[in-house]
């Protein structure tokens, strides 16, 4: 099964309750985009209009490969303001105001409708899946945040930064490659001119560095604080994966396995409303699920106190997350030459990426 051949393959509509109003101090606003993480969009947005990023808020991340329509707020935002932007690939619609930043308990979850290609036969029918995290938590085309974000855990934030900066991915285009093999043999030669303007985040890495150089932990505090938190939840979501990968692989002899960038994921046909932990500091596990874990943690020389980052921001007391869910209002289109369309609906945080594994 191929998916997101095309850029039109891939669309997802946000589904979200609001009420906004003529006046307030956040401005609202549609961003559609294709090609743009929303992390990048988002950068490129307050560099336009010449405002800190840090005043957009949004309920979630949404893929770069894709047509994606997403809520944004953003303080002191106004429609005018929004009529000065042109970015390429990039389309903004103003829906009005609040007197609050959009809040993720505002988002019910996400429409989507895929194509998928190089089929062998029609695609089946399905009503529930596993809820993993997909490669975009770990990065997408260059899957190593939970890599960094276990560095930045354990404190050994230059080879964090190492992690961000060198070791190209085959993924990644030329330019991206040599500048990445001219920094592994020129370290501590921060000349951000090496680096292309689209590796955005890179860049301001090696700025911070230029001018702080040595500071490791403050290069990475320099990142958007989206990115910057999302390191160390990267890894805590790595640690659900491959647990609850095994946990379903021994307990259900029924199951069939889809790797992916950073493992192998276990599907089953069962559904069951069951919570599985995200490990932090505070998690009190037992019975199978604390030896399943714990083994795992062992394996990669971390404990619970892991979690209790130097840094408070990325400190993290440890919450549950469902590990199965329902698809709702799914929708399969004709079967032809190999071709066929998929819709569903998905809750808050679910990625419609595993629910394409999962029916390959």
């Amino acid at each position: 099964m191929i998916i997101k051949q095309q850029i039109e393959d891939f669309r997802v509509e946000e589904v979200m309750d609001l009420v906004l109003q003529e006046k307030g101090q956040y401005g609202y606003f549609i961003l559609e985009k294709r090609n743009w993480t929303t992390l990048k969009a988002l950068d490129f947005l307050a560099k336009q209009l010449r405002v800190n990023v840090k005043r957009f808020a949004v309920a979630g991340q949404k893929d770069r490969k894709g047509i994606t329509r997403q809520y944004v707020s953003g303080y002191g935002l106004t429609n005018e303001m929004l009529q000065q932007v042109r970015l390429k690939d990039i389309r903004l619609e103003f829906l009005g105001y609040s007197e609050k930043a959009i809040a993720l308990g505002q988002l019910r979850g996400n429409r989507f409708r895929i194509v998928a290609r190089g089929l062998e036969k029609p695609l089946r029918e399905i009503h529930s899946v596993v809820n993993y995290y997909d490669e975009q938590r770990f990065g997408g085309y260059r899957p190593n945040l939970h890599l960094i974000g276990k560095k930045v855990l354990l404190s050994e934030y230059e080879e964090a930064v190492k992690l961000f900066l060198l070791y190209p991915f085959p993924t990644e285009t030329a330019d991206y490659v040599a500048a990445r093999r001219w920094m592994e043999a020129h370290w501590g030669e921060w000349n951000v001119e090496k680096f292309p303007r689209y590796l955005y985040h890179e860049r301001t890495l090696i700025a911070y560095l230029r001018d702080h150089p040595g500071d490791y932990k403050g290069a990475l505090k320099s990142l958007p604080r989206q990115l910057f938190t999302m390191l160390t939840q990267a890894y805590q979501s790595y640690i659900y994966n491959e647990s609850l990968a095994r946990y379903l692989k021994k307990k259900y002899r029924q199951h069939w396995e889809v790797p992916y960038a950073i493992g192998t994921m276990v599907f089953v046909d069962a559904y069951h409303d069951i919570d599985w932990p995200i490990v932090g500091y505070k998690s009190t596990l037992h019975g199978e699920v604390q030896e399943i874990i714990e083994a795992l943690m062992r394996e990669e020389k971390i404990w619970y106190e892991t979690f209790h980052s130097e840094i408070p921001a990325l400190a993290s007391e440890g919450l549950t997350r469902k590990a199965m869910i329902h698809v709702d209002d799914f929708r399969l289109g004709d079967f032809e030459n190999g071709v066929q369309e998929v819709s569903f609906f998905l809750a808050k945080g679910a990625y419609a990426t595993v629910v394409m594994k999962a029916l390959s």
